[in-house]
């Protein structure tokens, strides 16, 4: 329908153009035989094509106001920037206690004991399991191929343990090892550290720290036993004297 309204003005301007010229050459012609006769000219040539020049620019600026107007666009908002969207961030952070900032392909934190905490009584030869909670701090993956193993101290039986899963860098893992109170009365402790494939010890040393101490006898109390011995009384009878 737009497309139909616009091509029929366009029509309507240039009939008003036609006509307009069509005006003009008429009263050129009128002019023309009255000049022949000596009369004065009543209309110029420019004064006819000006006037035609003025109607259709009318003719155009009325087409152009009953034209509907143009809905501009709105300019689209511009993406926000990766910097300023909310991103997931890490924020656990552990300090270490015996090493600075992580380094290295290979490094470790200790976060914290899990089991067994420093100065727990055992009896001596009592087995127990030490846990502690590690943090990779380096760059690479620990797998299967890592170990926990005995560094220095108080070795308490316990054997270098691979490690059941792998921890990819940043991750926490909890790592055990299978102990044996020694039989010595006192206190035991013993350092452990992680390892990696290679046998190159790495890391925070993490340890166990006990206290062996003899079992305490537990008092067993009898139960009273009765200190009467009398016998209970008999009734003895007395003898009689027949007389003769």
């Amino acid at each position: 329908m737009q497309f139909n309204k616009e091509n029929r003005n366009m029509y309507i301007l240039l009939g008003v153009a036609v006509l307009v010229i069509l005006a003009g050459m008429i009263t050129l012609i009128i002019w023309g035989s009255s000049g022949r006769g000596g009369g004065t000219p009543t209309a110029s040539v420019d004064a006819i094509y000006t006037a035609a020049y003025q109607t259709v620019a009318a003719a155009q600026t009325a087409q152009q106001a009953s034209l509907p107007p143009t809905d501009t666009p709105a300019p689209s908002p511009s993406p926000t920037s990766p910097a300023a969207a909310t991103q997931p961030i890490n924020t656990l952070v552990f300090a270490s206690p015996t090493t600075g900032a992580a380094q290295g392909c290979d490094n470790s934190a200790f976060v914290s004991d899990v089991t067994i905490p420093d100065g727990t009584v055992m009896s001596p030869g009592q087995t127990f399991t030490k846990t502690w909670l590690m943090q990779n701090t380096g760059t690479c993956a620990w797998d299967t191929t890592y170990n926990i193993a005995f560094v220095s101290g108080d070795a308490m039986s316990g054997a270098k343990t691979p490690l059941t899963l792998s921890v990819p860098p940043g991750q926490q893992v909890k790592v055990s090892v299978n102990l044996t109170a020694p039989t010595t009365l006192g206190d035991a402790k013993g350092y452990w550290r992680l390892m990696n494939a290679s046998g190159v010890f790495f890391g925070d040393s993490p340890w166990v720290l006990i206290k062996v101490a003899a079992a305490t006898p537990t008092a067993t109390t009898a139960p009273p036993t009765s200190t009467n011995t009398s016998a209970p009384p008999t009734n003895t009878p007395t003898p009689t004297t027949k007389a003769p």
